[in-house]
């Protein structure tokens, strides 16, 4: 199984839709891993787009920089995830090409990054889900007001008073 994979512009836009909130527009999206994660260019240098954690890095100053650490081990281990690739081929579980292996449950909400919780899924609809789910979690971590609200926010509602107090009826003979 190739550790890196290609798809259309359209399955691109499609997925990171859901992605906008993270600010991955003005990058162009160039390929992903096995799992969906993003390789994303930019006039500052290549991004990566971590569907696991829920975070965009700019990563590498080159093109140069970004294949040396992906061809290291180190970089193989922990972006491309190629023991748990193994794992999952031995299993029989292979994606097609219009696929990626995602997480069911993801890890973000309790899930563990094993092969028995892996499954072959459309690579726009994991990428778009995953985003989803992220900006959800993070929207219930942090519930503050959006900055578009601009100031339209209603005001926090007072305690209701008790309307019977224990200590003016204690009636005891």
């Amino acid at each position: 199984m190739e550790l890196l994979r290609t798809f259309a512009p359209g399955a691109f836009a499609y997925g990171l839709a859901s992605w906008s909130w993270l600010g991955v527009h003005g990058k162009t999206p160039r390929f992903t891993t096995v799992f969906g994660d993003v390789f994303l260019e930019s006039l500052e240098g290549w991004w990566f787009l971590d569907t696991i954690e829920g975070s965009l890095e700019l990563r590498w100053s080159t093109a140069v920089e970004m294949y040396t650490e992906l061809d290291s081990a180190d970089g193989r281990a922990d972006l491309l995830l190629e023991d748990l690739c193994r794992e999952v081929l031995d299993a029989g579980t292979r994606p097609r090409p219009d696929e990626v292996l995602a997480f069911s449950p993801h890890p973000a909400i309790g899930g563990r990054l094993h092969a028995d919780h892996v499954a072959p899924l459309r690579f726009e609809l994991a990428l778009r889900l995953t985003g989803e789910m992220h900006h959800q979690l993070r929207a219930t971590l942090d519930p503050t007001p959006s900055p578009l609200l601009l100031g339209h926010v209603d005001p926090p509602v007072p305690a209701a008073a008790l309307s019977w107090d224990p200590t003016e009826h204690d009636r005891r003979p």
